[in-house]
């Protein structure tokens, strides 16, 4: 048995203990503790292990060493416990020496607090003054409280009597309202009556009628109710509306026969005039409509016919004025004998011109390019900023002509003009308040009526029929090309002004358009099939093809910023016939360069009128003609020099076959070289001739001699290079010509 014994006075978180050990058999050890609980524990897990053993007596002796154990080595992890015995120090003595200087400690506190006694009297002195100051204050507060108590119920009543008086006052003031709102909508008085019924319809009697307005309209709002006066006045405004309708209606109608005056301006008697009273007019609309409706007829007459009468009249005008361009005659495949030639090209003068002189055929030209086919200064009226409205007497004054899109276009633009005006002003004055009101908030309204419709319905009607006259009759596929470009303009120019009164017109005219200009190519082909070539007496190319290019370049100009698959197929319908053509007219050629020379020539001439074009809609054609007429160029070149240097060329080709040139007869080569040495400059003669002869084109010419001489020159080099090989380090009999020999020459 062994015992460790600590001190209580120690220190004041350690606890002695004793410890008993006692060795049991079957294997079982049991150890007895005596646990002696002090004040304090040393740290926080022995303090909840040692609670643990007071309040449970049964654990104190039946702890395993185990246990046991644990506790030691929570007292020997103790920093103080653990200092002592790293010093040896006896634990009693030091926990007396502990308890001596905890005694020191104390009496010099008490000490202290002895020598301060004064400073803690005055201390108690000035807290029991604090106390009795801190009393007389709270009941100062009291006193504050109950008044404030008082205070806010004598508020509470004036707020309670403040509410009672607003709605008194309120109720006060709705009554005083609705008895004014009644006097006012019910009260009669005589300067309005003598207003009325004895004033002029002016500026002023429009404030006056619309006091009546508001009267009638308060007594509508007021059936059934128990107001004794609605009887007594109901008559009364029933006498004034009668009679100020009356006045509205003959006032109106008086402006209205005001518009049938020689030379009146419509425009401006409708914005100062009517305008300034539409007021009036939606009076009768809602107050008398049978009254509305006679002036709304009565304007739809006069202002309709007024329209008619115009437009019949300028139109008649610009018939005078229009020049036929062309007739069934003026075909791409009729004779040019037979084709009746006029042209007038739309100058900025605007003067025509038919001026003839002789052309390169001995047949009749024209002095300027522009014809039925060709585009030339007719495109003005589609480029031009200005409006292009046709004065008629100033043009007959100057004897003018014009050709029809032109007058298609002034004709347009005025009708343009008028509805957009007219359809502006009967939007706004024959439209209703409550049509007014909801426009004006922005808000989405119905059409607002059929007025417009009404009056420009016979005008509209007799413009498409002149229209569909000229187009179901003509065969100027250029000018209803441009008809067609000016319907999309205009249609736009309608857009862009948010005025949708002509789209129902341009549409017709568009939907006019279009199948005559298809019909008018179905009849451009058919006289392609039909076209009598007769015999062709020289090398220039043929009228047709010339015909032919200028309405394909007409064509692709007005489909430029288009690109309309119609007009492409179009094109290329009349381009397969104008091919067949041209394999007909080469069929009447007996020899194959004379078949090739009509083939070059005709393309020839179709690719140099479309390539003084550079913009992109022109493209695709002049790369399909430039390929043709590469392509025939080089059979012709083929043709051409197959006669004079086939000898060379055979015995070339032949040569360069072989895989040993020294196996080549030497007489052979000499034979060839002769041979050349004798004919090459009568070659460059005849070839020269030939192809300038063939064709009139000087540029095209020369590019087809260059391409033959070019062919000799490489031929002869390519025998050169053969000969030397045979002939290298050996004796000749012959020597070939120079190939810079040739070369001179050529350049000569």
């Amino acid at each position: 048995m062994c015992f460790l014994v600590v001190a209580p006075s120690t220190f004041d978180n350690f606890v002695p203990v004793a410890l008993t050990r006692s060795f049991q058999s079957n294997m079982t050890d049991t150890v007895h503790v005596d646990v002696l609980i002090g004040p304090t524990v040393t740290s926080k897990t022995t303090a909840r292990a040692r609670g643990n053993a007071a309040t449970d007596p049964s654990r104190l002796f039946n702890l395993s060493l185990n246990e046991v154990d644990d506790r030691i080595m929570e007292f020997q992890e103790d920093e103080l416990v653990k200092g002592a015995l790293a010093k040896g120090i006896d634990l009693r003595e030091y926990a007396r020496e502990i308890e001596k200087e905890l005694a020191l400690v104390e009496h010099a506190h008490v000490d202290d607090y002895v020598a301060q006694d004064s400073d803690f009297s005055s201390l108690k002195t000035e807290i029991a003054s604090c106390d009795s100051l801190l009393e007389s204050m709270e009941s100062l507060l009291a006193g504050f409280k109950t008044d404030l108590a008082k205070i806010s119920g004598e508020i509470q009543s004036l707020q309670e009597q403040s509410l009672t008086l607003t709605i008194k006052l309120k109720n006060r003031t709705n009554s005083q309202n609705q008895l004014n709102t009644a006097l006012e909508g019910l009260v009669v008085s005589p300067d309005l009556i003598k207003k009325i019924c004895e004033g002029e319809v002016n500026e002023f009697y429009l404030q006056h009628l619309h006091d009546l307005n508001k009267k009638m309209t308060y007594v509508k709002s007021q059936r059934g109710s128990h107001i004794r006066a609605l009887k007594d006045v109901g008559p009364e405004l029933e006498r004034l509306r009668l009679k100020a309708s009356e006045k509205i209606r003959d006032f109106l109608t008086k402006k209205i026969d005001s518009l049938k005056a020689p030379n009146t301006n419509i425009c401006i008697i409708q914005k100062n005039v009517l305008l300034k009273y539409k007021d009036l007019y939606r009076f009768l609309l809602e107050r008398y409509g049978d009254a509305a409706f006679e002036v709304r007829s009565a304007y739809i007459v006069t202002v309709g016919s007024y329209f008619f009468a115009s437009f019949e009249k300028y139109i008649k005008s610009m018939s005078n004025l229009q020049i036929v361009l062309a007739d069934k005659l003026d075909l791409i495949g009729n004779d040019e004998r037979g084709s009746k030639r006029c042209s007038c090209f739309f100058s900025p003068s605007g003067v025509g011109s038919t001026e003839q002189i002789k052309g390169l055929f001995g047949k009749a030209q024209l002095r300027d390019k522009t014809n039925v086919f060709s585009l030339g200064e007719r495109i003005q009226v589609l480029t031009s900023v200005d409006s292009g409205i046709i004065l008629a007497h100033v043009a007959e004054e100057q004897h003018l002509k014009f050709p029809f899109e032109a007058i298609f276009k002034s004709i347009n633009r005025l009708l343009m003009d008028n509805c957009s005006s007219e359809f502006i002003f009967t939007s706004e004055f024959f439209s209703s308040i409550k049509k007014s009101k909801m426009a004006a908030s922005g808000e989405p309204t119905l059409p607002t009526s059929s007025v417009f419709y009404e009056i420009f319905d016979p005008t509209l009607k007799y413009v498409q029929a002149f229209f569909k006259q000229y187009i179901d009759t003509s065969v100027d596929a250029v000018g209803v090309l441009i008809c067609i470009r000016l319907n999309a303009q205009h249609l736009r120019a309608m857009q862009k002004r948010r005025i949708p009164c002509l789209d129902n017109f341009m549409n017709f005219i568009n939907i006019s358009l279009w199948p005559r200009f298809q019909g008018i190519i179905d009849m451009h082909i058919d006289s392609l099939r039909k076209a009598q070539l007769g015999k062709i007496r020289d090398a220039h190319p043929h009228f047709i093809m010339r015909r032919y290019a200028e309405f394909a370049v007409s064509i692709l100009t007005l489909n430029e910023g288009f690109e309309d698959a119609l007009l492409i197929n179009s094109l290329n319908r009349l381009r397969g016939e104008v091919e067949n053509l041209l394999t007909r007219m080469a069929d009447d050629e007996t020899t194959s360069k004379g078949k090739l020379t009509v083939y070059i020539n005709n393309y020839d001439l179709i690719f140099t009128i479309l390539s003084d074009n550079s913009v992109s809609s022109f493209d695709e054609e002049k790369a399909y003609f430039g390929g043709k007429l590469e392509a025939k160029i080089v059979e012709f070149v083929d043709e051409e020099m197959k006669p004079h240097i086939s000898f060379l060329m055979e015995f070339v080709e032949r040569a360069e076959l072989e895989n040993d040139v020294e196996t080549l007869e030497i007489g052979r080569f000499e034979s060839i070289a002769l041979q050349f040495n004798n004919s090459w400059k009568a070659i460059i003669t005849e070839t020269n001739a030939s192809i300038l002869q063939g064709f009139p084109n000087f540029q095209n010419g020369a590019r087809i001699l260059h391409s033959a001489l070019t062919q000799v020159l490489v031929v002869y080099k390519r025998f050169l290079q053969l000969w030397e090989k045979r002939f290298l380090g050996k004796s000749r009999k012959v020597h070939p010509i120079g190939l810079q020999a040739v070369v001179a020459e050529i350049q000569e």
